[in-house]
């Protein structure tokens, strides 16, 4: 469950896209980003990143349209490891930078690695690949009870904090599994929480969508898209069944392709994409039980409610 939460960010040159600081009111977890190239800058405006710590390497999958590579790791002095990288590895794919530290300096190589292990197992995106050659075992950073909570607590914020910078490295974007078909959890929802659910359906497919807390569209789980595809299928959807693919989140049936979990789209458009495997304008696809589109319902969002729904 998400809580209320302040949090501050500090622009060092006043540029949002430039090195910036973020924190939690009352915490003393830095969460510091920035790009490759500003390292040098960053290590004499914030020596503190010579303690220990994590880092979290982000970049573009070059192979991929709609996916980003990251690798996290950790070190007794950020610094070094993050000059080294630079140096010695081949982390092509790296641009940007987000270096995880705490202000009291009670942090040891031992909390690193454990944090280092959380995260990389907390990472369930999709939409994200991972660059660490290894996954870290359960025995890495082992610590004692009260240490354990103390790292929890910061990676639970830590997670806050790279999303708030820009990143949605740690949302779940597939949703909790259901035991009810994907038409009977739309109905059963509209008609209790009057949740807002549209339905995509034609020949080999049928969907349904909902909107989410973060105004994102979440195909949901039981939901059946078209197996042919168009020569003029977007590359972007056809990246992105690549990806739905991979993690098997679609998988294909007799005559359809089925969403195994909820899938959470950042557009309504590619969300019918996806579902129909051709170029389709999602705003007038997506249909409300009234047959209203999407974008007739987005159009009476002032009044928080959806036409004939009042």
């Amino acid at each position: 469950m998400n809580k209320p939460r302040s949090i501050n960010i500090f622009l060092l040159h006043g540029d949002p896209n430039g090195i910036r600081v973020a924190q939690i009111s009352m915490s003393t977890i830095q969460a510091i980003a920035f790009r490759r190239n500003q390292l040098k800058e960053v290590c004499k405006s914030f020596p503190e990143i010579q303690r220990p710590g994590v880092y979290i390497l982000i970049g573009i999958d070059e192979n991929s349209i709609d996916r980003h590579l990251y690798y996290v790791g950790e070190s007794e002095s950020v610094e070094a490891r993050l000059t080294h990288h630079i140096s010695s590895d081949k982390k092509d794919f790296w641009t940007d930078t987000v270096v995880l530290i705490s202000k009291d300096e009670n942090l040891t190589k031992s909390h690193a690695r454990y944090v280092e292990s959380r995260l990389i197992y907390n990472i369930n995106n999709p939409r994200w690949g991972s660059s660490n050659a290894q996954n870290p075992s359960n025995e890495a950073g082992k610590l004692p009870l009260p240490d354990r909570a103390a790292m929890d607590e910061f990676i639970d914020q830590t997670q806050t904090l790279v999303s708030a910078l820009g990143w949605d490295l740690f949302r779940d974007i597939r949703g909790q599994q259901q035991n009810e078909p994907a038409e009977n959890q739309c109905l059963q929802k509209t008609e209790t929480k009057k949740e807002i659910c549209f339905n995509f359906s034609g020949d080999g497919y049928s969907a349904n969508m909902e909107i989410g807390p973060s105004g994102d569209f979440i195909v949901k789980e039981g939901s059946k898209a078209r197996i042919k595809t168009s020569e003029a299928f977007p590359k972007k959807a056809a990246s992105i069944r690549s990806i739905l693919f991979e993690e098997k989140i679609l998988e294909k049936q007799d005559n359809y392709l089925l969403f195994t979990s909820d899938y959470s789209f950042s557009s309504v458009t590619a969300a019918a994409a996806t579902v129909i495997g051709s170029p389709v304008n999602g705003r007038t696809a997506w249909k409300l039980p009234d047959n209203s589109t999407y974008a007739e319902w987005e159009a009476h969002q002032e009044q928080h409610i959806s036409p004939n729904y009042q």
